[in-house]
């Protein structure tokens, strides 16, 4: 049973004197006792956070784990102000340096992009045109992304829309947020339009902004309605003066409306301004694991080297003056001496000396299950299949590999979609209105109908490439069922595939009459050379053969018949 704390006399009297106080004077006695009460509660409280209990006995009050937490009280947006930038200096020095840091990240980046998120454009009838309209729209579009994406859609024109695309993502998994800024150049293909991607760490608040309430982390915030206006991106020069530098504030819509710089991330709490880095929460796990990788890589090349410990005695002059004499001259930054140590190394010691082999025995039996512990835990932190993060598919049978690729499959469609939503779309609109103003729909439909419900124009969607099968025979069988049952449909499957449904059986149906005039045209050419040559036509002969054979059989006698006429004459004689 739980001890109930007795209270104490000072408090039984003060008790005793409010009930007395009550009974002569009520209302004096009633604040008397409602401030006794406040007290107690204000007391009680004061215990709880002194002790570290809030009610919850996941945060009961723990002498050996308490001081493991870090208690930081500060909001998401507080947080990254004080740690953004080193948060993403050591997820891009990971990326560079870590090689499953990399891999993981060029693994994303081939899921959820690929080749590149191809757009479909789905531009529908309505009051002003008919479907054969809107067909020749959606077309003349699909054209337009086409052949400005093959002359280059950066300002120097020389990385394509997936190129870009594949770089939007990858600023997202190692910085947690991309920045675009779209702008119009002297036009090298169908359009005019740019995209200029940012480096996120250029984007920050100015010197003389620092005090400002309505700039945070390089993001200048309304007033009133707290919308943001735009950013602070600092200007990048030849030299980077770190004492006095330039930025240029970049409005957020310009003049027309148009959106103008995109800012790409994931909030993962609310109230967040900035991106996250994706391997943040997985930051020390990495370094664990180079750390590690490191010693034992140092320990084998220690045992390759066939390196010496060399003991002394007194008679041999002590262990200095033999150091002295196996000193390669060379000292570090402490003013260590360095000895060297080097394949096939041979080592003179007098006769009182001993020798002693070093042999570090690596990497021992641990190494391979430490670095598949390591790399699980890392894969459970950024939620992401081991499989891929490993590249180790030996012990992956048909079941498990099924299921870790549908895992990964959710996770990589979840982290696409706000590089759809914050990039590509508002792309989207600003290539219809460039290939509008730049007349390549003249003649399909005037300006004044875009002008005056653009948003019938802009109707599309974004596929990236499929993820492919583990067994193609089952995947069609099961694709066929869910079609025949209705559960699913044609459009569901070839958008998997980054294809649309009506195209492909389009698509099909060309190949098929293709197919079948090719086939026609061919027996009509082997029909005119056996007409030419004299010879028969196919089946003929062999029809003319049965039918002698035919003929043949009701004149002739058989030849038993024969055998037994001779045999009978011969009898008789």
């Amino acid at each position: 049973m739980k001890k109930v704390k007795r209270e104490g006399v000072l408090g039984r009297v003060g008790r005793a004197i409010d009930h007395a106080m009550y009974q002569l004077a009520p209302e004096r006695g009633m604040r008397r006792m409602a401030a006794r009460a406040k007290g107690d509660i204000v007391t009680k409280r004061l215990a709880q956070l002194s002790s570290g209990s809030f009610g919850h006995p996941s945060v009961a009050s723990n002498d050996t784990r308490d001081h493991r937490y870090l208690n930081n009280r500060l909001t998401a947006d507080e947080q990254l102000e004080m740690s953004l930038n080193d948060t993403q200096w050591r997820s891009r020095e990971l990326f560079q340096t870590s090689p499953h840091a990399h891999g993981a990240i060029e693994a994303r980046i081939a899921h959820e992009i690929g080749v590149g998120l191809s757009c479909r454009p789905k531009v529908t009838e309505c009051e002003l045109f008919d479907a054969k309209t809107a067909d020749q729209i959606n077309l003349k579009l699909k054209d337009v992304c086409r052949r400005w994406s093959m002359h280059g859609v950066d300002r120097r024109r020389r990385h394509s829309l997936g190129a870009t695309q594949r770089m939007v993502a990858r600023d997202v998994a190692t910085f947690g947020e991309a920045f675009a800024v779209f702008r119009e150049a002297p036009a090298k293909g169908p359009i005019g339009l740019t995209v200029e991607l940012i480096d996120p760490m250029r984007v920050e608040t100015p010197a003389e902004f620092a005090r400002d309430e309505n700039v945070r982390m390089g993001i200048r915030y309304h007033a009133k309605t707290d919308q943001i206006i735009g950013y602070y991106v600092r200007v990048k020069g030849k030299r980077y003066d770190a004492i006095k530098p330039k930025y240029e504030f970049i409005r957020r819509y310009d003049k027309a409306g148009n959106e103008q710089i995109v800012h790409v991330f994931e909030a993962l709490l609310p109230e967040q301004s900035r991106g996250v880095p994706w391997l943040c929460a997985a930051f020390a796990l990495l370094k664990d694991l180079d750390d590690f990788h490191e010693a034992e890589l140092v320990a084998k090349q220690i045992e390759a080297c066939f390196g010496l410990i060399i003991k002394t005695s007194k008679k041999s002059g002590g262990p200095m003056s033999v150091a002295e004499q196996n000193w390669s001259g060379d000292t570090d930054s402490e003013g260590r001496r360095l000895e060297d140590i080097y394949p096939g190394m041979i080592e003179y010691v007098d006769e009182d000396g001993e020798i002693t082999k070093i042999d570090p025995s690596r990497p021992g039996s641990t190494f391979a299950p430490f670095i598949e512990a390591g790399l699980r835990a890392v894969s459970a932190a950024l939620n992401f299949p081991y499989e891929i993060l490993a590249k180790n598919f030996h012990r992956t049978t048909y079941s498990s590999g099924r299921l870790a690729m549908l895992d990964g499959k959710l996770s990589f469609e979840i982290r696409r979609q706000p590089i759809v939503e914050q990039f590509c779309n508002p792309l989207w609109r600003r290539l219809v209105a460039a290939a509008f103003f730049f007349g390549h729909l003249d003649g399909i439909v005037s300006r004044l109908a875009y002008i005056a419900a653009p948003h019938l124009f802009e109707d599309h969607a974004w596929g990236g490439q499929s993820f492919g099968a583990i067994d193609p025979n089952k995947e069609i069988e099961a694709h066929r069922d869910a079609v025949e049952s209705n559960q699913e449909t044609l459009a569901e499957i070839h958008a998997e595939h980054n294809q649309d449904w009506e195209d492909v059986l389009t698509q099909r149906d060309r190949e098929i009459r293709k197919e079948t005039d090719l086939r026609l045209a061919r027996e009509k050419d082997e029909m005119d050379a056996r007409t030419k040559l004299g010879l028969p036509m196919p089946g003929e002969g062999e029809d003319d053969g049965k039918d002698a054979v035919k003929a043949r059989g009701k004149d002739a006698p058989k030849d038993n018949e024969d055998d037994d006429e001779s045999d009978s004459e011969n009898d008789s004689k």
